[in-house]
């Protein structure tokens, strides 16, 4: 993974962003994503790690991996008020293979177009917690808008939202 993006982790953050060189010219949007984990497209997740494992396993264990994993997701149901649900799509909150499906289906798309704006320089920084974005652009190259835009199109079932300054704090 490129080093000037990644999940938080101990000190990395820190360090990464000690050693960045930023000017009056950069900015600091933080980005909320909505309901993640029921958002999760399952199967395209599913495809995801299948290909990852094969990349890395043999098959058969890449084939007991896949078993084991699908078992699971097809018994993603959560109670709320006595009731029993499914979810029609995602991952049910709370459900101890959300927070991996949504890692391996988000590490992706940082994979894949995260690191092209970084790559092209229209992003400067990028770190994810969870579902909270943090990312420096240059404002002579972009602005939040075409950033909201852009990011908009990533995918169908991820929705991003700004995370406004308030007291001049951010929440992160």
């Amino acid at each position: 993974m490129d080093k000037r993006y990644n999940t938080i982790n101990s000190n990395t953050l820190a360090n990464e962003l000690v050693n960045l060189k930023i000017n009056s010219r950069h900015r600091l949007l933080t980005l909320d994503i909505k309901d993640l984990c029921v958002n999760i497209p399952i199967q395209e997740t599913l495809n995801l790690t299948r290909t990852q494992l094969i990349a890395h396993n043999n098959k058969q264990t890449t084939h007991q991996i896949m078993t084991l994993l699908s078992t699971i997701l097809r018994q993603n149901y959560f109670s709320f008020l006595g009731q029993i649900y499914q979810p029609d799509k995602g991952v049910a909150m709370g459900s101890p293979i959300s927070s991996t499906m949504a890692e391996i289906f988000l590490q992706q798309i940082e994979n894949s177009i995260i690191k092209h704006l970084i790559d092209t320089k229209i992003i400067s920084f990028y770190t994810r917690y969870v579902d909270d974005i943090l990312l420096i652009y240059d404002s002579t190259r972009t602005n939040p808008d075409i950033i909201l835009q852009y990011v908009d199109t990533i995918h169908s079932n991820i929705q991003l939202g700004p995370m406004m300054e308030s007291e001049n704090n951010i929440h992160f």
